[in-house]
């Protein structure tokens, strides 16, 4: 089944990428001032790899990005590549460091969490089939591009998947919006899964069995608590400032 991937960096990186796979790509025929010279070396990247480019109304582009922020591009593409488990775990370095998303349901989020991870060094990502939000042209969207560039694994049961990462010698940490340790008073220099959970819920109490320690993101307000992507981007922050040293 084909995806829409649209926006100007997320496309670039699409074409970058995965150039091959896309089957055609969509420009405004009348961009808005300033677009046109954007989008030229997109149409010129495509036509370059024999891609078709169609130049399509406003009003059409709104309704194959379902009223999404395109910016006056969009790319139809195939299904996103998500690997298995154990393709993951050939793919990682001596000293990993993944994120496992446990029911998340927010493509904002996903987005936010892939961007943040990406920046910050991660390696991979890790989604559960079902009950969870997959990438899609949102995430792809709001992630600027960066889901083109991290792997993504996804599993059929998480809490199995978490228990085989520890057999392959990662440590699993999972953020928890209460008692849990300081992410500076713990060792994140080493290989590393970070687990996150819903935005109402958490992470479910059979997931969080298989995490070696719980982590905390201090509050300084008694009414207020981050949303589950800015506490992952702290935590990974930390992560990779910990690496660094």
């Amino acid at each position: 089944m084909s995806r829409i991937v649209y926006g100007i960096h997320p496309v670039e990186e699409l074409l970058a990428r995965r150039g091959g796979e896309v089957a055609a790509l969509f420009v405004v025929r009348k961009p808005t001032p300033g677009r046109g010279p954007q989008l030229q070396p997109l149409v010129a990247r495509a036509e370059a790899r024999r891609v078709a480019v169609s130049a399509i109304g406003a009003r059409e582009l709104d309704t194959l990005c379902d009223g999404g922020n395109h910016q006056g591009v969009a790319a139809m593409v195939g299904e996103y590549p998500y690997l298995d488990l154990e393709q993951l775990i050939e793919r990682l370095p001596e000293r990993p460091l993944l994120v496992a998303a446990d029911s998340l349901m927010d493509p904002q989020n996903l987005g936010s969490i892939i961007r943040s991870a990406t920046v910050l060094g991660a390696h991979g990502l890790v989604l559960p089939k079902d009950r969870s939000v997959q990438i899609s042209s949102t995430v792809v969207r709001v992630s600027a591009g960066a889901s083109e560039h991290l792997p993504c694994a996804q599993v059929t049961n998480l809490a199995r998947s978490l228990s085989r990462l520890r057999e392959a010698g990662l440590w699993v940490a999972g953020a928890v919006e209460q008692g849990g340790v300081h992410p500076a008073d713990a060792g994140l220099d080493g290989p590393l899964v970070l687990v996150v959970g819903n935005e109402q819920k958490g992470i479910r109490p059979l997931v969080l069995r298989q995490c070696d320690i719980r982590l905390t993101v201090p509050s300084a307000s008694s009414i207020a608590s981050l949303n589950v992507a800015a506490a992952t981007a702290l935590v990974l922050y930390e992560a990779a400032r910990q690496r660094r040293g």
